[in-house]
């Protein structure tokens, strides 16, 4: 048996014993003593959930945002504050819920891995991170049951782990109609999930976090932004109520995994967060990232040449990249490496 093992036998032990003494006698407390030193021991080898792993760095996560996130102001601002007044709550009336809808290589998914990096000491490897991919991960339509069951364990084993969990499910318009609706008792307010019908153990739901990623509503959103601009608003100057009804009723109404879905019906999802569709001055500033990450400093003919992979819309302005900062990283490769070739004959 290993070292970690041991631990836990111990711990169970105690347990056993200290089942045999009353709470309040001499060698129950001994045991409860000899208990923490037990824990602590065993966190410094396997991740616990306690401070040390579970971190919520909020400030240095929204300094990382207005470094690295390109023409998101109003995501930056509504998911900073929703992790803020959740994570400083020690009861949180529920768990927080935020879908992200957008067009592709806007942002997406790349928010919610920093969130992951800033929320827990292991990033995206914690534990008590889940990742879920609509399409790999919930394939069949004839398997929506099955996919709900085992669904419900993972979440369960999680909270009990660690409160303080953190699920995300991509591609939510490929998957499945009503498979999320097995979500909706852990999203629901204050809710306590009974873990044994006989026994009065249970798992608090309100403190883990809950993150949606589609592209539906991209259309909606992008056609939205195209007539604020020609309103001649800015477009730093719009705000969440511009485009969250717009992106509730699309995802409510358009095939996918939200279709006509509990979770939107019950009211339990706190944020629509729109990711609006990026600019040719984004685009140039995900491409010099890409460069630089990439040990270049771009020229630039090297970003004009990058940018012709670019394709923008809609007609007939043709002022946002269709697929935002998406494939850029492998053009930069490309053009990296040609440019090695040349300098080499």
């Amino acid at each position: 048996m290993n070292f970690v093992g041991t631990l836990l036998l111990i711990n169970l032990l105690i347990i056993y014993v200290k089942c045999q003494f009353s709470i309040s006698s001499p060698i129950s407390f001994v045991l409860d003593e000899f208990s923490n030193i037990a824990t602590y021991t065993k966190c410094k080898f396997v991740e616990c959930c306690i401070n040390e792993y579970v971190i919520s760095d909020i400030d240095k996560l929204d300094d990382m945002f207005k470094k690295e996130l390109y023409g998101q102001t109003i995501a930056q601002s509504v998911v900073i504050n929703a992790l803020r007044g959740h994570l400083t709550s020690s009861n949180p009336p529920k768990a927080l819920s935020m879908s992200f809808h957008g067009p592709p290589g806007t942002g997406k998914t790349y928010i919610s891995q920093m969130i992951a990096k800033f929320l827990f000491k292991n990033g995206d490897g914690s534990k008590f991170y889940h990742f879920f991919n609509g399409r790999n991960d919930f394939p069949l339509e004839n398997k929506v049951n099955d996919y709900k069951e085992e669904l419900y364990k993972i979440i369960i084993k999680s909270l009990q782990n660690c409160e303080r969990s953190m699920f995300i499910f991509d591609e939510v318009d490929k998957m499945p109609e009503g498979v999320l609706n097995v979500l909706v008792p852990f999203l629901d307010y204050h809710t306590k999930i009974k873990l044994w019908r006989l026994d009065n153990n249970f798992i608090n739901t309100t403190k883990a976090i809950y993150i949606f990623l589609s592209n539906t509503g991209s259309i909606g959103i992008t056609q939205r932004l195209l007539t604020l601009w020609k309103e001649g608003k800015q477009r730093t100057m719009t705000k969440l109520q511009d485009f969250e009804n717009i992106i509730s009723v699309r995802a409510f109404n358009e095939k996918g995994g939200f279709y006509h879905s509990d979770t939107i019906d019950s009211n339990l999802i706190d944020h629509y967060v729109p990711f609006l569709p990026l600019e040719e001055v984004h685009v140039r500033e995900c491409l010099k990232k890409a460069f630089v990450n990439r040990g270049v400093y771009p020229t630039s003919e090297m970003i004009k040449e990058a940018l012709s992979y670019v394709t923008f819309g809609p007609p007939p302005d043709n002022i946002y990249a269709i697929a935002g900062c998406k494939r850029l990283e492998q053009k930069v490769a490309s053009i990296i490496y040609a440019n090695k070739k040349q300098t080499e004959l």
